[in-house]
Order: structure tokens, then C-alpha cells, then sequence
């Protein structure tokens, strides 16, 4: 036998193996009330058809790219040109067995088993820890001897609950007593309560994350998380005695609280207030006086109320009046000056004004 011969019986043997064992899953979980398809992948072949595990009679059957059988007519299931069965409309009643059988275009036959099983999801989704189903990540702060509480309601099937500690916490440190109650609701859904009694041996931890985790189907896996803080102790162990009563745990949301009191927090706030207000205030009020007094000199020289500067400017025309005309009208009169002057002394009006500026 050649080369070529070989290769072609390897791939008759390899196609025939996985054909067989890998086609189809061997269980698969469909939620209830929605449609649900068990995946399978088959190629060259001449008929399909599928069966409960146990009878004979095929429900549905893919010849010849033509689909028949009750199950087909009824619109209760169909089927895809890879073998994959679908399921409408999900029941409790389609959690069995099934039995799907393959014709060859070899004339080789194939028949796999199917596990189905129905599952329903929780609201929430993720389990609830101290009753506060509105949050799947929280802070509590708890003494070194406390409890805690963790539920899944309505699920289905029955799952299990447990605490898990994150990677690097000494396990030795702590001490967990569980509580574990499963309840049969009789519709095919079941509620379970995890409640449990913690305590650190290790006075001088301060903090862990805990989290209570699903073990059950895949597509229910989920988990709900906790930054658990302890209160700080003094130096000698023993003048801080663990108490021998649990106590619950208490939800700090998202506040951490630092280890500052009030004492030290007030004059902190104080300080910022001088800070961020008073000394911005203080510099604007600087800024306007300094800004006023310019404003109100010349060339930086400040012109003293109702009189002349020392350089002999009257203030009338410093403030852009035009100067009084000697020998003309003017309301403005000098009370130091002698009216009674002779014509002879009386200055010619040349425009001149008052201190001999030409």
C-alpha cells in the first residue's frame, strides 16, 4: 500500500473516531422558558434522528435535507443540518435523556447519548450576603468574633454555598462553624441559606476578603465578595480580649473609615478653610485698594483735595476740567486774592493758564 492509501484509511479511522465520540456533548444545561438547542456537529451523512433514551420511535428525523416526524409537525422541536436538536419553549418536562442516531453516506451507523438538564436563575443572579441583595462587592467591619449570613433563592437545580478566602490569608487564623439549610419549594426550585460563626485567632489582623461562592452548573457559577475590617488592638494581646459572642456583621458600604477622630479632624478643617478662603480673600481686597489709589493719582502722585500739587497743577485741570481764564468770568474766586487791584496790575488775557504755563 502506498502513501497515498495510508493517508486515506487514517482519515477514514480519525474522521469515524471523532465522529463518534466528540459530535455530540454527553450532558448539557437549558434554562427554563426559552429556547434551548443541544450543539452537535456532523458532516457527510445520509439520515438523523433523535429519540428519548428508551424508545424506539424517533421523534424527529433530517433525510435528504428533508425534516419529518411528530416532534417536527408539532412545532415542539427541530433540527439544524448539523444534527443540532432544538427545543421550544423549555419545560421541566424535557430534563431526560436522549438518543440521537447517525447514518453515514459510508453506511456507518452512530448513536450518542444526550443528559439534559433544566436549570432556572436566581434574582439576583449572584448570592445574597447579609441580606443585601444590592450589592455583590461590600465593606463591613465586624469584631474578631462575628456572623455571617449568605442565600440563593428560587434556584434551580439545588446548588451549594461556600466561603472562600483569598490567596495568601493563613487559613490557621480562622475558625468558620457552618449552618447549611436547603428548602424544596415543590415547583422545582430550591432556596439555600449558608450561615456561619467566624473568628480570627490571630489578634493583630486587621483585614480579609471573603467571598461565598456557588459550586454547581457552569452556567450558574457566581460569587458575592466582602473587605472585612477588624478593629485595631493595643500592643499587649491580652488587654484586648476577643468577646465570646458573635457579633453580626455591619455594612459600611463604600466608607472606610481612617483611624482619625474628631479631635484631630477639626483643626485639619480649619486649616484648609484659612487656606482656601481667607487668604484668597485677603489678597483680592490688597489687589483692589492698590488698583483704587492708582486710579485715583497722577503719574502716580496723589492730588490733595480741593488745592494744587506740588508742582503748582490745580486740580481742576489735573482731573481734565479746563483752567479758569484770568480776566474772564469764572465762578471759581480765590478768597486770598485782592479784587480791589488797579487797572494797571490787571494781566492781559493771553490764555495763560493758572501758574504761568504757556
Amino acid at each position: 500500500m502506498d502513501i497515498s492509501g495510508l493517508l486515506f484509511v487514517l482519515h477514514m479511522f480519525l474522521s469515524g473516531l471523532f465522529a463518534s465520540d466528540a459530535s455530540c456533548p454527553e450532558a448539557v444545561n437549558l434554562e427554563l422558558g426559552v429556547d434551548g438547542i443541544i450543539y452537535c456537529f456532523y458532516e457527510d451523512y445520509q439520515l438523523i434522528h433523535w429519540s428519548v433514551t428508551g424508545d424506539n420511535d424517533a421523534f424527529i428525523v433530517l433525510q435528504n435535507n428533508v425534516k419529518s416526524g411528530p416532534g417536527f409537525i408539532s412545532g415542539e422541536y427541530d433540527l439544524s443540518s448539523n444534527g443540532s436538536l432544538i427545543i421550544r419553549n423549555v419545560t421541566q418536562h424535557y430534563e431526560r435523556q436522549y438518543s440521537i442516531g447517525i447514518v453515514t453516506n459510508r453506511d456507518q451507523e452512530l448513536l450518542s447519548d444526550v443528559t439534559v438538564r433544566i436549570f432556572i436563575r436566581p434574582i439576583p443572579e449572584y448570592p445574597v450576603m447579609n441580606g443585601l441583595a444590592d450589592r455583590q462587592n461590600q465593606l463591613l467591619k465586624v469584631e474578631r468574633l462575628w456572623d455571617m449570613d449568605c442565600a440563593m433563592e428560587t434556584i434551580r437545580p439545588a446548588i451549594s454555598l461556600e466561603w472562600v478566602i483569598a490567596d495568601g490569608f493563613p487559613p490557621n487564623n480562622l475558625r468558620i462553624n457552618n449552618d447549611t439549610t436547603t428548602s424544596d419549594h415543590g415547583d422545582g426550585t430550591f432556596s439555600i441559606h449558608l450561615r456561619s460563626h467566624f473568628k480570627i485567632e490571630d489578634p493583630f489582623v486587621r483585614s480579609l476578603t471573603i467571598s461565598c461562592v456557588v459550586i454547581g452548573p457552569d452556567v450558574l457559577s457566581s460569587k458575592t465578595s466582602a473587605d472585612v475590617l477588624f478593629p485595631a488592638v493595643s500592643s499587649d494581646p491580652s488587654l484586648d480580649p476577643v468577646s465570646s459572642e458573635p457579633v453580626p456583621a455591619t455594612d459600611c458600604r463604600y466608607l472606610i473609615q481612617p483611624d482619625v477622630d474628631d479631635r484631630t479632624l477639626r483643626p485639619m478643617m480649619v486649616l484648609l478653610a484659612i487656606i482656601f478662603v481667607f487668604v484668597p480673600l485677603t489678597f483680592g481686597l490688597l489687589v483692589y485698594q492698590v488698583f483704587r489709589t492708582r486710579k485715583c493719582s497722577c503719574g502716580g502722585v496723589p492730588v490733595p483735595a480741593g488745592g494744587q500739587d506740588n508742582h503748582g497743577y490745580d486740580e481742576s485741570e489735573i482731573n481734565g476740567l479746563p483752567p479758569p481764564i484770568l480776566g474772564g468770568t469764572s465762578d471759581v474766586s480765590d478768597t486770598n486774592t485782592d479784587t480791589s487791584a488797579s487797572d494797571s496790575n490787571t494781566v492781559p488775557n493771553t490764555g495763560v493758564g493758572v501758574g504761568g504755563r504757556t
